[in-house]
């Protein structure tokens, strides 16, 4: 009988109890949420798009109050697809593509009855338009006094970021929804910088819920001779100052410095290889000390879902935990998952809702099925658990 030395045994043991997390994660660290998925396969109007966030209408950053209980729920999309489907909505009819919609929600809850959906009609020709004028990719967002912040990604060559404007959407002080005929944007926002082997982009997510006074914006790092790696890095601004530029501050690894420059040492990257958008949630579990979880999609592209947890805005974050492996790219050949991000706004006492994106990549949606964003619930016991 072959005997094992201590070390292959401890490693043996690690081996074991790995391959029993990931069965774990697997088994019970996901649900799908077919609720979710269901509200967003409309017939008509909106078809499908992706790039989705949140945001809570009730909540205002500036002050870090949720002064409203009840509010509506903002959501916004990239890429959208609107016209009108046949065959029970299983094929397209007449669409057109604008590079970004909006809904509103007057409740929580997934329920047709409760969404309604914005995008611009030219009153003449009915040809659908952008809600804000340019080829903008949308970022993360919140609500900033009495208006809607977030960054946009004006694209350039080969689907890169030429530039990121700052958005602002008023809001009517009687209604508390945005009003579109009010949007300004800043094209001078210096939320990205560019070299010959990397850039640097800021907007990708945006941490709001803190109790130390500060807004916190993560971006990435493009590394272009690294195979495109994105490597997640952080500024952070008092929540008073958060419009002045000049009062940002950003993560170095080691310490906060006014040095934009900084973001592009290996030791500024919080996490190595994230998606182009992923979201960082306060964890509402009570625990000794307060944690963080960052949901993203390994590598951008992939049908793999994964989350780390941080000890604080910056981390340090534990192990991915890969928690969720899409069927899609399965059943449908030639359509690929992407930009997974969560939606605390959503999210209950037992979970945490998380999206994904689907499409055909490098194509056109044959179907609408191949475009439209897809749910699941990551249980916050689980998130916990992996951080032991």
């Amino acid at each position: 009988m072959k005997l094992f030395t201590f070390p292959q045994l401890l490693a043996l043991k690690t081996f074991l109890a790995s391959c029993f997390l990931c069965s774990y994660l697997q088994c019970f660290a996901q649900n799908p949420a077919h609720e979710w998925d269901a509200l967003f396969q409309q017939t008509e109007g909106w078809l499908g798009a992706d790039g989705i966030y949140s945001l809570d209408l009730g909540f205002d950053s500036a002050s870090g109050i949720q002064f409203e209980l009840y509010a509506p729920q903002l959501l916004w999309f990239s890429d959208t697809f609107c016209g009108e489907t046949r065959n029970n909505g299983t094929e397209y009819g007449k669409r057109q593509m604008v590079n970004h919609s909006f809904a509103i929600m007057e409740e929580r809850s997934p329920d047709k009855r409760n969404i309604h959906f914005f995008f611009k009609r030219d009153v003449n020709s009915a040809k659908a338009e952008n809600i804000i004028e340019g080829h903008y990719w949308l970022q993360d967002g919140i609500r900033y006094g009495d208006k809607i912040w977030l960054t946009g990604i004006l694209v350039g060559e080969a689907w890169k970021p030429c530039r990121i404007d700052t958005i602002t959407i008023a809001l009517d002080p009687e209604t508390n929804r945005p009003d579109f005929s009010k949007i300004k944007i800043d094209n001078q926002a210096p939320l990205s910088i560019k070299r010959s082997d990397a850039q640097a982009v800021w907007g990708a997510a945006i941490l709001d819920e803190c109790d130390d006074g500060y807004i916190y914006v993560y971006g990435y790092v493009d590394r272009f001779k690294e195979g495109s790696r994105k490597d997640m890095v952080v500024a952070r601004v008092p929540r008073e100052k958060f419009e002045d530029y000049d009062e940002w501050s950003f993560f170095d690894g080691n310490k906060w410095t006014k040095d934009r420059e900084t973001v592009f040492e290996s030791r500024a990257a919080v996490v190595q290889d994230v998606s182009t958008e992923f979201s960082i949630t306060p964890i509402p579990v009570k625990t000794d000390k307060k944690k963080y979880i960052l949901v993203y999609t390994p590598g951008t592209i992939s049908e793999k879902v994964a989350f780390r947890v941080g000890d604080s805005p910056t981390g340090p974050f534990n192990e991915e935990q890969v928690f969720y492996s899409s069927p899609i790219p399965r059943e449908m050949r030639g359509v690929r998952c992407y930009n997974a991000k969560a939606h605390p706004t959503f999210s209950n006492n037992n979970g945490l809702l998380v999206s994904y994106n689907v499409n055909r990549l490098g194509n056109l949606a044959r179907k609408p099925d191949e475009y439209r964003p897809r749910f699941i619930w990551l249980k916050w016991d689980v998130a916990l658990k992996t951080a032991e």
